[in-house]
């Protein structure tokens, strides 16, 4: 083992490196004075693992070769004042580049207790800020990453040229979440206290939108695909539309509604837990109103509605009605197969009326066998039309166990939500 000490008295001395220059170390020159490659790149001697020289320009210091080939593989161990490891960041795989901490530039990928991070151009770590990227902007306590992006004022942004300043938050490639927005996904678009997310998703101004393409601006709010709620209006579907007017809703694959203040829902509509169908006219005030229905007025569609509403009662009836000839002074009225089983029979109600051209005469028509077996018998004077109505007592399974669960009266303290 070589032992090399230094003399106790006289002039000390120590081990002195072979020096040389940042080009004798790394040009490939056969011909070069004092050089350490030949033409093709390789160490003159063949492979020297563990080969160290003290660079005497450029970045000095102390260089190592790891590589277990002819070809060498330099680690730059540090300047005359210090190691690598507590003065410098240094670029992945290089010995020449490298990043002092407390400041300077640098490019190519950054190694970090050996978590590489590529393509880096601007890293600023400053008090309450922190901005990671060229042209990144995290003044007063906002958190960027990505060129050009802008976080400040307490902002919170990930992408290139995302905005999330003013309290705003932006993931995605110009991502809008500017003044308490929230905006996720490439051109999403969620400032103004909106939220969108989706790639060009758009909820600005009080907005929500999520999926692809969504729009719903100004307190708008639209889910899936190609959903426009905007304006105040409500889409729930792909290509859902309740644009263009306001107070809008449309629920549905391709719905669309094209009436303000109304709600439009594709396919069958099915109320578990309700109470009935009721409305009012004036949003937040007035009175609930019976079911009615609304259509354009037949004779004046353009500029009149008609409306009908529900005959009410305490009793739950059906309603049945038609025409019946009277021959040879009799007619047999054959009601639905199914009557018996969902009526009460014997909780009928007739009606008969004669229709009669006839102004000399005025035959006489009443009922002469009652419901049984699904049909029942009208009897007259004289062979003329009837017309005929019964209203019956509902009495199947379902009714009866509403009326249970809903009684005619009831006290407000027993009634469920």
């Amino acid at each position: 083992m070589l032992d090399v000490q230094s003399p106790s008295t006289g002039a000390g001395k120590g081990m002195l490196i072979p020096r040389v220059t940042l080009t004798q170390r790394t040009t490939a020159n056969a011909s070069l004075a004092g050089g350490l490659l030949d033409n093709s790149g390789n160490l003159r001697g063949g492979a020297a693992q563990g080969l160290i020289v003290y660079q005497t320009d450029g970045s000095q210091g102390l260089y190592f070769n790891t590589s277990l080939t002819a070809a060498p593989t330099w680690s730059y161990l540090g300047d005359v004042t210090g190691l690598l490891s507590s003065n410098v960041w240094a670029a992945a795989g290089s010995t020449t580049n490298y990043l002092p901490r407390t400041g300077g530039t640098m490019s190519g990928a950054l190694n970090m207790g050996a978590q590489i991070v590529t393509n880096v151009a601007y890293i600023d770590f400053n008090g309450d800020n922190v901005s990671v990227g060229r042209g990144a902007n995290s003044s007063d306590h906002g958190t960027v990453v990505g060129r050009d992006a802008h976080g400040s004022v307490y902002g919170a942004v990930m992408g290139w040229s995302a905005n999330g300043s003013e309290s705003g938050a932006a993931v995605g490639s110009s991502a809008n979440g500017y003044d308490h927005g929230t905006a996720i996904g490439s051109l999403a678009n969620g400032s103004g206290f909106g939220a969108a997310v989706g790639q060009s998703a758009n909820g600005y101004t009080y907005g929500a939108a999520i999926g692809y393409a969504a729009i719903g601006t100004n307190s708008g709010a639209a889910m899936g695909a190609y959903a426009n709620g905007a304006q105040t209006n409500v889409a729930i579907g792909r290509s859902a539309n309740a644009q263009g007017g306001t107070e809008r809703i449309a629920i549905g694959h391709q719905a669309s509604n094209t009436n303000d203040n109304s709600a439009l829902i594709r396919g069958t509509l099915y109320l578990d837990g309700g109470t009935g169908v009721v409305y009012r006219e004036t949003f937040g005030s007035g009175s609930w109103t019976a079911k009615a229905f609304t259509i354009d007025h037949p004779l004046d569609p353009e500029n009149k509605v008609l409306r009908h509403f529900c005959l009410e009662g305490p009793q739950v009836w059906n309603v049945y009605a038609g025409n019946a000839q009277l021959v040879n002074g009799m007619a047999v009225v054959e009601l639905p197969d199914y009557y018996s089983a969902l009526n009460l029979v014997g909780s009928e109600i007739y009606s008969l009326t004669v229709v009669d051209e006839n102004a000399n005469q005025f035959p006489l028509v009443k009922v002469t066998k009652k419901v049984a077996d699904n049909r029942f018998v009208i009897a007259g004077t004289v062979d003329v039309e009837v017309s005929w109505t019964i209203k019956v007592l509902r009495n199947d399974p379902g009714c009866l166990e509403d009326l249970l669960r809903r009684p005619v009266e009831q006290f407000k303290r027993d009634i469920s939500n």
